[in-house]
């Protein structure tokens, strides 16, 4: 620091002596450039002295007084001794002369004694001048001109030299003090140097030590990490052994299970769901004679499909039941364009919703632009619906034998007699709502059949996910959640295993300095805790959702039962011909538009009361269009499936098989005459008492009890219903639906 204030004391003195030396080198400079033009005036006049005039003077032999007199004042100034003209003129006859005077002179180098003779013998004399000199000689008069420049420039020299010693001593000073600065910046240099070395010393022992707590800590938490490592590692061990054992189930059945899936492709998709099931045992059974291994268990909806796929199928208004998934995986995984058996509508619906982002144009043969519609789908790939395909056109023949020609870089397709370019995007579905229509061979053979006809299982999943939607929303809430859930389980678990194994690939040197593997496998380790965990749940949330279903359960079988009645009523006469729709828009009436449900909250009193509703609405709207006496045959129909679906009640099928078809067969026997009775009555009197056990002393009954006789003897017309014959021998009360119908005494 002492060191510091002493270069600085320096500076400073440096500075004031670098003003002072300026103001002095400026008054030195102001005299001398008072006098230096005329020097440098002069010098100019003796260059301009022409050769010839020159060589004029060195010809003279005896030259005038004036040009002797400037020439020896000129050797004079060289430091020349000339006093005679021979002298003179030998110097003056040197060929540097010239020069000697112009740029080897110097002012400073003027003695005092050569400028005092020049003022005394040269100066002083009044022909000593420019013009003199200068008429008598034009070489010497700029040489006298110069001369007396020289003095002048060195009188003033004589002048300033006091101020230029003072100059000289303070620069002298200057530079002194400047070599002191300089060593002392050297020493400050040195010693701030030192210092630094010693800082950097220091800070390399508390780097180090900081590097050796560093280090502590590191082995610390490589120790933390390794026993976290081990641990997270043994978790994933004995899930990914697990996940081995399942993977290596699932390659030894990986044969059967694709013949079986592929199988059910190509050939399952023209029969109903029954069929369907046993074509896939009968395929089971072949495969294990066969010895090739196969899942017992396989789900095809979900080895053909994911989640995701089904909830989107969904939504896009396809039935919720087994039978329209499978259906649905058909249209999507099809090698033939498919055909699609329609009855319910529904399969075309879903088609609309499915491909609508895709402007799917629905058209038919026996629409007239239908040439129009086709090629406009098979020029920009819009998907195209056809139906009616019972009318057949030939011209689709190419597109359904996929008769493509190649043409530079172009895929061509021969519609009729014209070739147009085929979109790779295109598809078309053909569509027919008649399911007993026949194909010829030649079709079957280009098509995939899928069947969307309804079957009794398929319409009870339909209806009871119709019901579990309006009814109990947050079962169907949670079967959603729970089926979405399912997929994301699975794909995010894939997604971690993924990562880890890449954490692993990427990671360089050791493995416990790598966070990005730690970190994977903590995180692997929580999700698959937290899944875990939600899986548990869903156990929970299936066995809820399945207990809420099997309460409306015999809802939805009754459902099914009542439609598949109605749809066999054509056998009592060929107009009782009912849609799908038409019932399903009976059973959407009774869940949404029913007044009856707005005060009642309780589940069961609601589905008490959907129940009837439904049987009453039914019977109401399907005996309007029948003939008065079939009216009794839908009511002991609809009371049959009705009982069926009351658990403490006894189903009674003999007896009801007895009232809907007690007149067939031949009677061996012959009833005894009874009187009032004709013979028809006696007949019906033996079969009921020959088939049905309550009834087997109606015989006997009838002729003692008066009131028996009145009631078969009198003919009249009153209210029956879905009435059943009780176990004694009574009509059940209870069951009436008050419907107005004929009673028939062959009953």
């Amino acid at each position: 620091e002492k060191k510091k204030v002493q270069s600085q004391e320096i500076q400073s003195e440096i500075e004031q002596q670098t003003i002072q030396i300026a103001q002095k080198r400026e008054d030195v400079m102001a005299d001398l450039a008072q006098v230096e033009p005329a020097v440098i005036d002069a010098q100019q006049a003796v260059k301009e002295i022409k050769k010839q005039q020159l060589v004029e003077v060195r010809s003279m032999a005896n030259p005038p007084a004036v040009v002797k007199l400037a020439l020896e004042s000129i050797c004079l100034l060289l430091g020349e001794t000339a006093t005679d003209w021979k002298a003179i003129r030998a110097v003056v006859m040197r060929e540097n002369f010239i020069n000697s005077i112009v740029s080897n002179f110097s002012t400073e180098n003027i003695a005092d004694e050569v400028r005092e003779k020049m003022h005394s013998r040269y100066l002083s004399n009044p022909d000593y001048t420019y013009e003199k000199v200068n008429r008598a000689s034009m070489a010497c008069g700029p040489m006298v001109k110069w001369a007396v420049a020289q003095i002048s420039y060195a009188d003033m020299l004589k002048k300033v030299e006091p101020l230029r010693m003072e100059l000289s001593s303070l620069e002298r000073q200057a530079a002194e003090n400047k070599g002191k600065g300089e060593e002392t910046k050297a020493l400050i240099a040195q010693l701030e140097k030192s210092i630094a070395a010693y800082k950097e010393e220091y800070a390399q022992l508390i780097s180090q030590a900081q590097a050796i707590k560093a280090d502590l800590e590191n082995v610390q938490a490589k120790v933390d990490r390794s026993t976290a490592l081990l641990k997270s590692l043994g978790i994933e061990r004995e899930r990914w052994e697990a996940t081995s054992e399942t993977f290596k189930s699932q390659m030894a059945t990986i044969i059967g299970d694709v013949l079986l899936s592929s199988a059910y492709l190509a050939y399952a998709g023209y029969f109903d769901q029954h069929y369907r099931q046993n074509l896939f045992a009968t395929w089971s059974h072949h495969l294990t004679q066969a010895g090739l291994l196969f899942r017992a268990d396989i789900a095809l909806t979900e080895y053909l499909s994911n989640p995701d796929e089904r909830l989107r199928w969904q939504a896009n208004a396809l039935p919720t039941d087994d039978l329209c998934t499978e259906n649905a995986i058909m249209l999507k995984r099809f090698n033939r364009y498919p055909l699609i058996i329609d009855p319910s509508g529904q399969a075309t619906e879903f088609i609309l919703n499915e491909f609508r982002d895709r402007k799917i144009t629905k058209t038919s043969f026996l629409d007239d632009s239908f040439r129009k519609n086709l090629e406009s789908a098979l020029r920009f790939g819009n998907p195209l619906l056809v139906q009616d395909v019972e009318n057949y056109d030939p011209i689709l023949n190419p597109v359904l034998n996929r008769e493509l020609r190649r043409t530079g870089g172009r895929v061509l397709i021969t519609l009729g007699d014209q070739d147009i370019d085929l979109s790779p995007s295109f598809i078309i579905f053909l569509s027919t709502r008649d399911p007993t229509v026949e194909f010829p061979p030649d079709i079957c053979s280009r098509v995939t059949f899928v069947n969307f006809t309804v079957t009794r299982s398929s319409l009870q999943s339909q209806c009871l996910n119709q019901v579990l939607k309006s009814e109990r929303p947050d079962i169907d809430e949670k079967r959603s959640d729970l089926l979405k859930l399912q997929g994301e389980f699975h794909l995010r678990l894939r997604q971690l295993e993924k990562s880890l194994l890449q954490a692993l690939n990427e990671a360089k040197g050791k493995i416990l300095d790598d966070d990005s593997v730690i970190t994977t496998l903590e995180t692997l380790k929580q999700e698959a805790a937290d899944i875990s965990k939600k899986v548990e749940e869903t156990d929970k949330v299936i066995a809820e959702i399945e207990t809420v279903s099997q309460q409306y359960k015999p809802l939805s079988q009754a459902c099914s039962n009542m439609y598949f009645t109605m749809d066999s009523l054509n056998q009592v006469h060929f107009l009782y011909q009912y849609s799908l729709k038409f019932f399903l828009d009976i059973f959407s009436s009774v869940l949404h538009s029913n007044p009856k449900l707005k005060s009642l909250t309780d589940y069961g009193d609601r589905l008490a009361t959907i129940t009837k509703d439904l049987f009453t609405v039914c019977y109401e709207r399907v005996a309007r269009g029948m003939l008065h006496t079939d009216r009794l045959t839908l009511a002991l129909l609809l009371c049959k499936i009705h009982l069926k679906g009351v658990p403490t009640e006894t189903s009674l099928d003999t007896e009801f098989q007895f009232f809907l078809r007690g007149k067939e067969g031949v009677l061996n026997a012959k009833a005894p005459p009874v009187e009032g009775l004709s013979q028809e009555q006696l007949d019906a009197m033996l079969r009921l008492t020959t088939r049905l056990v309550p009834f087997k002393c109606l015989s006997k009954k009838n002729t003692r009890n008066a009131r028996v006789r009145c009631l078969v003897t009198t003919k009249y017309t009153r209210t029956v219903c879905s009435s059943t014959v009780g176990r004694r021998e009574t009509f059940n009360s209870s069951r009436n639906c008050n419907v107005p119908t004929p009673y028939h005494p062959g009953f």
